[in-house]
């Protein structure tokens, strides 16, 4: 049953993560405002605005306009709820649990961001370095990085893409990354640690590659087309914790 109470609590929070997608790239209000369909402005009652279910009922689609709404706003909602409930079964109801939905939950948010609108904000990665270190100090943090690592893994991880930005836009004339992503590995730094920079690094840099060549061959896009690279940081952020200590120990 508490797991059950943690889904849909979860799917709460997963409703109010893509208010945050939508409304904080468009510098809207996020608290006040009662939710809206983007596409007819219809002021959506709270009976139709049950997470996970509302959008299985209206089948994807506005109640007034009849537009399609983003399945993203469904995965959203399912994949908090289930968040939720897999971080309850990890570390139970401890400060370890609160760490890991925060963590999780700001790369939900970067991703979809990242993914509609290319931008990678502030004020998700600032906020969430500076409560990811606070865990690191009291020594609760959800991925037992010490504070030494933390520090190290922050300030190497904003750094490295910050020379490889500068070193790029020297040679390309073109801003080849922007900052937005200097600041999530600052962010992943601290949360996952120094050892965690390198591999995710190199595995988002490598995915980001062959989908952007897949992409340039199969639609015929143009090869200095934009891909939204913090989507490929965010998914080997997310796997890092389980599959990362998996690859060190093989080599």
């Amino acid at each position: 049953m508490f797991s059950l109470l943690l889904f849909i609590i979860g799917g709460i929070f997963g409703s109010f993560y893509n208010v945050c997608i939508y409304r904080l790239p468009n510098e809207l209000d996020i608290v006040s405002k009662n939710s809206f369909c983007i596409h007819c402005k219809y002021k959506i009652p709270f009976y139709l605005n049950i997470p996970i279910i509302s959008y299985i009922l209206n089948l994807g689609k506005c109640k007034n306009c009849n537009e399609k709404i983003s399945l993203s706003y469904f995965i959203v909602e399912l994949l908090t709820a289930f968040l939720f409930v897999y971080s309850y079964n990890l570390f139970g109801l401890s400060f370890e649990f609160f760490g890991y939905i925060i963590f999780y939950s700001s790369l939900i948010i970067i991703f979809f961001t990242d993914l509609k609108y290319y931008l990678i904000l502030d004020k998700i990665t600032i906020p969430i370095s500076l409560i990811g270190l606070f865990f690191v100090i009291i020594d609760l943090n959800p991925f037992n990085t010490n504070f030494y690592d933390s520090i190290l893994g922050g300030i190497i991880g904003y750094l490295t893409i910050y020379i490889i930005r500068y070193i790029f836009f020297k040679i390309r004339k073109v801003e080849g990354m922007g900052l937005g992503d200097a600041k999530l590995f600052l962010m992943i730094g601290i949360w996952l640690g120094i050892k965690s920079i390198y591999l995710i690094l190199a595995s988002s840099a490598l995915a980001g590659a062959i989908v952007g060549s897949i992409f340039i061959y199969i639609y015929k896009k143009d090869k200095n087309f934009q891909i939204p690279y913090g989507c490929f940081i965010v998914l080997a952020s997310a796997l890092y914790p389980k599959l990362g200590s998996l690859f060190y120990n093989l080599l």
